[in-house]
């Protein structure tokens, strides 16, 4: 039997928090927990998100909530403003990657977009891939962040879809 794990997330939009489940097994694709409509299963507080799954028998892991601003990620996406933390804008991608492929605009450009994703991954400088005292600034030039926007905002675009 495969067991599941699953993450609880806060995702900022339009000013509200909103908490959501992501989860993890070893045999499909990481994503983000959907009900049985489709729509994107959120919960009012910590509390409730734990007791709900709980009751499933399927528990929330006991880490702290991943937290995405996608506030900020859309005010980012509606600037003028440069690359500068690739690590939250990546997070960004990956959430949006996690929601249902078949249909999203996002994912037709997220497979479009290979080399932004590895130039933003490897942006990040994550210790296991970055040499000691290292470290790599990407240069992005105008179409690509012309590109990595209108990405950004059709994962934004599909999030909010998916909320009741």
């Amino acid at each position: 039997m495969v067991e599941t794990v699953r993450y609880l997330c806060v995702a900022l939009l339009d000013g509200i928090q909103r908490l959501f489940l992501w989860e993890s097994d070893d045999e499909t694709d990481d994503r983000v927990a959907l009900d049985e409509a489709g729509f994107l299963l959120c919960f009012p507080s910590e509390f409730a998100a734990r007791a709900a799954t709980q009751a499933e028998s399927r528990p929330v892991s006991s880490e702290a909530p991943s937290v995405y601003d996608l506030d900020a990620i859309e005010a980012w996406c509606r600037s003028t403003a440069t690359v500068t933390d690739c690590r939250r804008l990546l997070n960004a991608w990956n959430l949006f990657g996690d929601l249902p492929r078949n249909d999203n605009l996002c994912a037709s450009a997220d497979a479009r977009n290979n080399s932004l994703y590895d130039k933003l991954f490897a942006g990040c400088n994550l210790p296991a891939m970055t040499p000691p005292g290292e470290e790599y600034v990407p240069m992005w030039t105008s179409a690509e962040i012309a590109a990595l926007k209108r990405l950004l905002l059709l994962g934004l675009a599909e999030f909010r879809a998916r909320l009741r």
